[in-house]
């Protein structure tokens, strides 16, 4: 499968949940209308944020959470024309139709994407935390890149993943750690802000408080230049 895919397909790959899958309960993803299962029922692995009343599924992938981090640009094309879409507005949050997953129109298709030059290479990172170290969805995912000058933030991003419908990003987040020394007290007060708003369902409410965790624990490793290892998955 992983020989076979390509990076469109992990764009479009469904938002989904183990009741959309199971077609004895009700989805709206599956079928508009019906209602959610998730929602009142074992939701452990549910979004905390950007829910909607329709919809608590979490977008699996990994590859998208760092191109939103790098503000990556997809170019889509159809028969009437071509267009750039930045990848911040690529995906959707549930709202009232959480059966459409990204704001692709009707028989456009995914061309390219393109990833801006950047400066990220000293002090970056990708921590994802799941239940076993392979083949597992995350339940909470990080993607940090900083920039650093005289031990001063200058720029930051953070994009969250397994906690929402879409890669979560806050620029407003962000923006709390520029001009600022790269602390501990100063990444707590970011994840706090990026989680504002954050609400669990029962089952997933562990996820506010591990994101809460990942997201200081991400800052560190790229502040000190530490990236998470992707060989051995174990936390550093």
């Amino acid at each position: 499968m992983r020989n076979a895919a390509t990076i469109g397909g992990n764009l479009l790959q469904r938002t989904r949940c183990c009741y959309f899958y199971d077609v004895a309960t009700s989805c709206n993803k599956r079928s508009p209308g019906s209602g959610c299962g998730a929602i009142g029922g074992i939701n452990r692995m549910h979004a905390i944020l950007g829910t909607s009343d329709r919809c608590i599924a979490a977008n699996p992938s990994d590859m998208c959470v760092a191109l939103a981090v790098l503000n990556a640009e997809v170019h889509a094309t159809d028969v009437e024309g071509s267009r750039i879409i930045p990848f911040a507005k690529f995906h959707r949050l549930p709202g009232d139709r959480p059966e459409l997953d990204t704001n692709l129109k009707p028989g456009e298709l995914v061309t390219a994407i393109d990833l801006p030059p950047e400066d990220f290479a000293s002090h970056y990172t990708y921590l994802k935390l799941r239940d076993r170290l392979s083949y597992a969805f995350a339940l909470v995912s990080v993607a940090a890149v900083l920039q650093i000058e005289r031990n001063r933030i200058v720029e930051a991003r953070i994009a969250l993943g397994g906690v929402a419908h879409k890669p979560w990003r806050d620029r407003s987040a962000e923006l709390l750690l520029v001009g600022r020394a790269p602390t501990e007290p100063t990444y707590l007060q970011c994840a706090t802000e990026l989680l504002r708003g954050a609400k669990g369902f029962g089952h997933n409410d562990f996820k506010i408080e591990l994101a809460r965790r990942a997201i200081t624990r991400a800052l560190q490793q790229a502040a000190a230049g530490k990236p998470q290892s992707q060989t051995d998955k174990r936390v550093a």
